[in-house]
């Protein structure tokens, strides 16, 4: 077995990478969400062009077979400190040695530039526990620890019109503005400012990770970087009549038309009370509707402690399927 770094993107090596990768994280999970094949692609052929993160395919090899694969990944400007890892291998080459031959290798990564806490994320079924589930086995085994559970959910489309019109409802004093693809230019401010306050504000559990700060110019680039690798955009934005912003959603939509991300949901705190988190999520989910009549399930995070939002995603009919484990261990 032969442990290997992907260096091209386009050809047998990088699909059977990206098929034994998917088989692994697919596997007993219910509407699992993983990457589409052409935007995973296209996202690591253009590491070198993204602004936010570094990313690194590595394989275990027997020959032209993929026995796992593994994606090794680190902010360029938050969180220096930091690595992520995610190793997954089909359950038939389970038992062999592939998964520890994986993270030997990405540890080592890790460390070689100067990372010394690694984050993966564990996700458990519904009724399972961290203990049971062999990917929560693994982690705990090699010195992980949860600091922060989520709820991953998901919203099978389409909604029915009555839960929609629930929540349909114009507030007194303010008004939305919905875009499909990169929000205009002037807009990106006040994006960037909900963005920041958004990523201070969310519930970071037990976990050493340090809020991004994004301006106008970091917004902008990450939106048509995301657009160019295959994300098609839908936003959504709450401003007072006056203009003020409010709060904002948005949605990523998979290159397979299929399966979308609930990126953000976020309202200020001057602004809450007033119903503007399930007004923006009902604009932003007929605008993919309307765009995008192929997609079939919204997947989202959230927090156990985010009371309010746990609130706001059982009214629209979103389902908890697993639980989502941010574990996180040192290296050296």
């Amino acid at each position: 077995m032969e442990i290997r770094k992907l260096t091209t993107f386009d050809g047998t090596e990088a699909s059977a990478w990206y098929e034994a990768r998917h088989a692994g994280a697919t596997a007993d999970r219910h509407a699992a969400l993983v990457t589409a094949r052409d935007t995973e692609l296209r996202s690591l052929a253009a590491n070198g062009t993204n602004p936010n993160r570094h990313r690194e395919a590595w394989g275990a090899w027997e020959g032209d077979t993929c026995l796992g694969g593994m994606l090794v990944e680190w902010a360029r400007q938050e969180n220096l400190h930091r690595a992520e890892i995610d190793i997954a291998v089909p359950r038939p080459n389970r038992g062999r040695g592939v998964g520890a031959a994986l993270w030997e290798a990405g540890a080592r990564r890790a460390v070689s530039t100067g990372r010394a806490t690694v984050n993966v994320e564990v996700h458990v079924p519904r009724g399972r526990t961290l203990q049971e589930w062999p990917g929560g086995r693994f982690a705990l085994a090699r010195g992980f620890a949860s600091g922060l559970a989520e709820d991953r959910l998901v919203l099978d489309l389409p909604v029915p019109e009555p839960i929609l019109a629930a929540h349909d409802l114009p507030a007194s004093g303010y008004q939305t503005h919905s875009w499909h693809g990169p929000i205009p230019a002037e807009w990106l401010p006040t994006l960037a400012e909900l963005t920041s306050e958004m990523a201070a504000d969310v519930p970071s559990g037990e976990l050493d990770v340090e809020a991004a700060r994004w301006d106008a110019e970091r917004v902008g680039t990450n939106q048509a970087r995301l657009s160019k690798i295959g994300y098609a955009l839908v936003t959504t934005m709450v401003t007072t009549d006056g203009g003020e912003p409010a709060g904002y959603t948005q949605l990523l939509v998979e290159s397979d038309g299929l399966h979308v991300h609930q990126d953000d949901t976020y309202v200020r705190r001057a602004h809450r009370g007033h119903r503007l988190g399930g007004l923006a999520k009902t604009r932003n989910l007929r605008e993919l509707v309307a765009r995008h009549p192929r997609a079939r399930h919204v997947h989202t995070w959230t927090a156990e402690s985010n009371d309010a939002m746990q609130v706001i995603n059982e009214r629209f009919g979103f389902r908890s399927v697993e639980t989502s484990h941010s574990m996180e261990s040192s290296v050296s």
